[in-house]
């Protein structure tokens, strides 16, 4: 695949979101059904299969010609000569699985599963009211409206917070939508957003005894 024909962050990349939310949705299966510690040596595994990729080939011109092509649908243009999203969000997805407890993990996960993917796509198609950067008011109502019915699914499920569920889901849709919002540093959001969210919902749960 030629690089000029790669995709550019404000494209709609069907095929990278899909694939966005397909790879975080298997990775949640695993994490709800492996051991914590054998989940943090896979997540190890990948973090470092994903950076040393990315790293060789942009040190072998042939090897990043040859995964351009091959895996090319995925990516975005400005990743051809830089680290993958892939690579961000294994190491961001490993640092709250090592830091944080699973009930955090798992909704963070949600989050970044659909919320984060529908954010964008809204955005971009309807995004008329420009916030921060890129990101606009109309995405940024998506991403909070995602957020909050995937956390009043969570907590009903695991019977949780259920006295003040619809109080609980919409907190969490904003802590979400604010995620999603706001840049720091110019890192990648695969990687700040499952830290930034599983910092705030863990203060959350805790100042309502969620856990």
């Amino acid at each position: 695949m030629e690089i000029s024909s790669l995709k550019m962050r404000t494209d709609i990349h069907l095929a990278r979101r899909l694939y966005h939310s397909l790879g975080v949705c298997i990775i949640l299966a695993l994490y709800m059904y492996l051991p914590r510690d054998a989940m943090i040596y896979l997540f190890c595994f990948c973090t470092v299969l994903c950076i040393t990729l990315d790293i060789g080939r942009q040190k072998i011109r042939p090897l990043n010609a040859w995964l351009t092509s091959k895996f090319g649908v995925f990516l975005r243009k400005n990743e051809v000569h830089s680290l993958t999203g892939m690579s961000f969000m294994t190491l961001g997805i490993l640092t709250i699985s090592v830091v944080f407890p699973s009930e955090v993990v798992k909704l963070s996960l949600l989050m970044l599963a659909f919320a984060d993917p529908i954010a964008s796509i809204v955005g971009i198609l309807y995004g008329k009211d420009k916030l921060i950067g890129n990101k606009s008011l109309q995405g940024s109502l998506a991403g909070l409206c995602v957020c909050a019915v995937l956390s009043g699914i969570y907590f009903y499920a695991h019977s949780m917070m259920v006295e003040r569920l619809i109080l609980a889901s919409l907190i969490c849709g904003i802590i979400g939508a604010v995620c999603e919002l706001i840049p720091i540093l110019d890192l990648d959001d695969n990687f700040t957003f499952p830290i930034l969210s599983s910092c705030l919902l863990w203060i959350f749960f805790h100042f309502l005894n969620g856990i």
